[in-house]
């Protein structure tokens, strides 16, 4: 009898050991799932990754276009086109045009991906008149479901 209380004592220690790997275990596992899983909770908060080219053309049509190049995909509803500095060809300020503007309002797509753009002109921004955006700032800003907002694109013109 002697002989089978040593081999029940052995166990015991062991045993232990194993709970207690386990038990840390659990608790590392559960603190890595609150950590990394709610501490992104913003979800649809998170400022998007996007590059984007810019281009101005000076010609008849002065335009300015903002190319998405590559990134994530955009929700057209939090994006604000902002235009600022935005002249008349003939030098006189044009107050109904410098404001901000929702880009779902401009462009016919929900979402802006690699190889779409906005083109900011005349028409797109119903200026009435010539525009010289060589004067111009444009910002595509993304605004979370918050009250943060980030600047995505930023063009100023030659004539800034």
């Amino acid at each position: 009898m002697h002989a089978s209380d040593a081999d029940g004592r052995g166990v015991a220690p062991v045993i232990g050991v194993v709970l207690m790997v386990a038990i840390t275990v659990l608790l590392a596992s559960t603190a890595a799932v609150f950590f990394f899983e709610f501490g992104n909770d913003s979800g649809s908060n998170m400022t998007p990754t996007a590059s984007f080219n810019t281009d101005y053309e000076n010609d008849t049509s002065d335009t300015v276009t903002l190319s998405h190049h590559s990134g994530d995909a955009l929700d057209t509803s939090r994006l604000t086109l902002v235009v600022s500095e935005a002249k008349a060809t003939n030098g006189s300020s044009l107050p109904g045009v410098n404001k901000r503007y929702s880009v779902d309002s401009l462009v016919a797509q929900s979402e802006l991906s690699a190889g779409s753009s906005i083109t900011v002109s005349n028409s797109t921004l119903s200026a009435g008149t010539d525009l010289n955006l060589g004067t111009a700032t444009v910002k595509l800003v993304w605004e979370s479901s918050g009250s943060t907002s980030t600047t995505l694109v930023e063009w100023s013109g030659s004539d800034n």
